[in-house]
């Protein structure tokens, strides 16, 4: 807008921008009449102050409001959690009387030699886990568990080219095809347009043709230099030269076949790529967002979510490194360091492709970054399919602990915490042990033993406060779901043992177990939306 009222300048006011234009071949003229029109300027605002028009500043205010009032709740509910973590802490040691006195015990009279040895010993497996318990609390406490939901904070035109990767071998066509149309959509949402879904499959799966969509179908007669297997040997597919398509700049985004992206974890992707906040990173994922098929498995899964905002939060954001793992889903890489690691690790590196590639990277010395929002998966179907997958992660770790091709110091954090896993059976034993069998300990050791088992209980409980929306399920069943959780932490345990004891001893049987990703009536709905699009 042009306001002619000065009988010398033009000003001109544009939004909150404003500006006066006077021309003369002579600076010096130009110079006092602008000067001269500054000074009336500034009287004019003097004697005839601006005021606000609240009618106007409404949204911006209310803003504001919304702003400050969320980053409170937020504050609260981190501290609430903290104090639930102390409450826990606090019971277990209270129902096992760490505390107590202890000076009337008498191993060696009551139990013999070789019963001292061994009730000994089982109390000792649970410092295996310290690492573990550590770096939990340190992630929970140091850092909100609530945060504000992230805002993309670099301009559209500026964000990487993302290339989302999905592996599958093709067993569930359509999971895939609607998996893939709902996270375009979710992109979409974002504002991103500087993408692709890349779908690598062992069967062809005759996805429809798509400008955002790259079907690739591993051939049945593709091999590795050292005969890799499974999800690497396709992983290691795409990174052929005549294969690949993506420079190094841009970023690939690894997805399992069922994962869901949020518009959370999209912004977080899209931040983590044009920020520059590492070379690999990785998020949060929850499992009670859609259909719940499995309440057991769901249930048990609830502490994943806990671990990944406790220890895998702070090993990447504060360490820069995996200490004790990775995840297969919900990664993110540079190309360039993809090129350079690959995924060809051979066939007892193919079975947990995903932890072999982390620690590679992190022996050279490529830094790693938390990624800010959530992704959504499922639980396994079945307590067979729980088992089955705990059994893979426990074989690929042994075998990824042995490997020549990773330097001892990235396996540190990892060893005694699958050891402790290994143990797991005599660690479950030590529950009714400490009643039936009582012997003395250090009060540091015990008050230690009892904070571990305080740590998993709060672990499980609020991993399942994170994963039960009160929107969705009503506060009242939320607090039945948080407590069944309870109850579901001897099974999981005991599922978990089984599994790693069950893994070692088969560990040499191959296969490479897929769990069932879709339900008979999830395949006839997705059948019929098809049919119903087609006509």
């Amino acid at each position: 807008m042009v306001i002619s009222k000065s009988k010398s300048c033009k000003l001109i006011l544009y939004a909150d921008d404003s500006a006066i234009l006077y021309s003369h071949k002579d600076p010096s003229i130009i110079s006092s009449v602008v000067g001269n029109e500054l000074e009336n300027c500034s009287k004019c605002v003097m004697f005839r102050p601006a005021k606000l028009n609240i009618s106007r500043t409404g949204a911006t205010f209310g803003g504001m409001v919304a702003k400050c009032l969320q980053t409170t709740g937020s504050v609260f509910q981190h501290a609430f959690t903290c104090l639930h973590l102390v409450f826990c802490i606090w019971f277990v040691n209270m129902v096992f009387g760490t505390t107590t006195d202890q000076s009337h015990l008498h191993p060696l009279e009551s139990y013999g030699l070789l019963g001292c040895i061994l009730l000994y010993s089982l109390r000792s497996i649970p410092y295996l886990s310290l690492t573990f318990g550590i770096t939990n609390i340190l992630g929970i406490v140091t850092m909100n568990t609530f945060p504000a939901p992230p805002t993309l904070e670099a301009v559209k035109a500026k964000i990487p080219f993302l290339c989302f990767r999905v592996v599958t071998r093709g067993l569930y066509p359509d999971l895939v095809k609607t998996n893939v149309e709902r996270n375009i959509k979710t992109c979409y949402k974002v504002g991103l347009d500087n993408f692709k879904f890349e779908v690598v499959t062992d069967n062809a799966l005759n996805l429809p043709k798509s400008a955002l969509v790259r079907e690739l179908v591993v051939p049945n007669d593709y091999q590795t230099l050292k005969h890799s297997l499974f999800k690497a040997r396709a992983l290691q597919y795409c990174n052929e030269p005549a294969v690949n398509i993506l420079s190094n700049d841009d970023w690939v985004v690894h997805l399992d076949e069922e994962t869901l992206l949020t518009e959370s974890s999209t912004i977080g992707l899209a931040n983590f790529a044009s920020q520059g906040h590492g070379d690999i990173g990785q998020g949060v994922i929850s499992y009670a967002n859609e259909e719940i098929v499995n309440w057991w498995t769901t249930l048990a899964d609830c502490v994943r979510v806990s671990v990944d905002l406790g220890m895998m939060r702070f090993s990447f954001r504060k360490l820069g490194c995996p200490l004790m793992g990775f995840k297969g889903s919900y990664i993110i890489v540079k190309e360039s360091v993809e090129k350079d690691i690959g995924f060809d690790f051979g066939p007892k590196g193919s079975v947990a492709e995903d932890v072999m590639f982390a620690l590679v990277a992190w022996g050279k010395g490529y830094k790693f970054n938390f990624v800010e929002g959530e992704m959504w998966e499922k639980s396994p179907f079945t307590l067979g399919d729980y088992i089955k997958q705990r059994k893979r992660w426990f074989v690929g770790h042994v075998y990824t602990l042995l490997s020549p091709e990773i330097p001892f110091k990235c396996k540190l954090g990892m060893i005694p915490t699958d050891l402790g896993w290994f143990l797991l059976v005599g660690n479950i034993l030590n529950f009714p042990a400490s009643f039936a069998f009582p012997i003395p300990l250090p009060l540091v050791m015990n008050v230690t033993a009892g904070s571990m088992g305080g740590l998993i209980l709060f672990l499980f409980t609020f991993g399942s406060i994170k994963s039960f929306s009160s929107r969705k399920y009503g506060l009242f069943r939320k607090l039945l779901l948080i407590f069944a959780t309870i109850p579901v932490i001897p099974l999981a345990a005991c599922l978990d043992a089984i599994a790693s004891v069950y893994g070692f001893y088969t560990r040499n049987s191959g296969g490479f177990h897929i769990v069932m990703k879709e339900t008979q009536k999830q395949t006839k709905r997705q059948s019929s939306q098809i049919n119903m699009d087609l006509i």
